[in-house]
């Protein structure tokens, strides 16, 4: 986990949360990011875009409800689910574009993995957003344990998979995940990193967790969840790897002018 920020009491604050040593669950680290964010906003009224946020938003509550938030997704079933977005356009985020300085907060949760021009998304990030502002990105590590898997399974085996583990029965339908993965090469957190830097951003913050489907398979299933993650321990101290973090979070700052 890497954080760099100007209020050092957000940093030791994640730093105590969140342990380098230990693989955070997916709902915990979320937490972690959430109030990072409320700590950066404080009680401004915020203008957020999220892209590709269809109709669930990961940001808490209290930052909702003091934000104009608008939302942009190709998904037009998703938006008509949407209940909290000022503002819903159905449209492509790789080709979507703002005026200058339009956002406080962008949000790209899980959606980078299914671009085919990821690159072209962030640079719009980065024009849209306000000077001082941040972008919060969110992504499966496609060099994890459950990435490999993705990357090397057909889509009918995902929907497959979110209908037994997940419980989402229209799993593959029209307005619900799974949708196609494509894992950019710009995906990878490294390279996203070095990326989002040459764009013009700062990392604030990023932090890696345990596979959202792991943590999904422990709240849903237990007793699979314990036999699967003794599996994937036996790989590691085979393999010598990290094979459970198989999600990150970023939090990137576009500099004052």
């Amino acid at each position: 986990m890497h954080i760099a920020s100007s209020n050092s009491a957000e940093i030791h604050r994640a730093r105590r949360e969140a342990f380098d040593d230990e693989v955070v669950p997916a709902h915990r680290a979320l937490a972690i990011v959430q109030n990072l964010l409320l700590s950066r906003f404080g009680h401004n009224k915020v203008r957020i875009y999220e892209a590709g946020g269809g109709s669930l938003s990961y940001l808490p509550p209290d930052l909702l409800g003091r934000a104009d938030i608008t939302v942009v997704d190709i998904d037009g079933v998703q938006l008509q689910r949407n209940q909290y977005a000022n503002s819903k356009i159905r449209g492509d985020i790789q080709v979507q574009q703002f005026p200058s300085a339009s956002f406080d907060l962008i949000v790209c949760y899980n959606v980078i993995e299914h671009l085919d021009r990821p690159d072209k998304a962030i640079g719009n990030f980065f024009h849209a957003l306000a000077p001082a502002g941040v972008a919060f990105i969110a992504a499966p590590n496609p060099h994890s344990l459950s990435g490999f898997v993705t990357r090397c399974s057909p889509h009918w085996f995902h929907v497959l998979f979110y209908r037994i583990v997940h419980g989402n029965k229209n799993a593959g339908q029209p307005g619900n995940p799974p949708f196609p993965t494509v894992y950019h090469p710009i995906v990878s957190p490294q390279a996203l990193i070095e990326f989002c830097k040459r764009t013009g951003f700062r990392v604030l913050y990023f932090g890696d967790f345990e596979s959202t489907h792991l943590d999904t398979l422990r709240q849903r299933h237990p007793s699979i969840a314990r036999l699967v993650i003794a599996f994937v321990r036996a790989l590691e101290i085979v393999s010598r790897k990290d094979l459970r973090r198989g999600d990150f979070h970023i939090l990137l700052e576009k500099p004052a002018q």
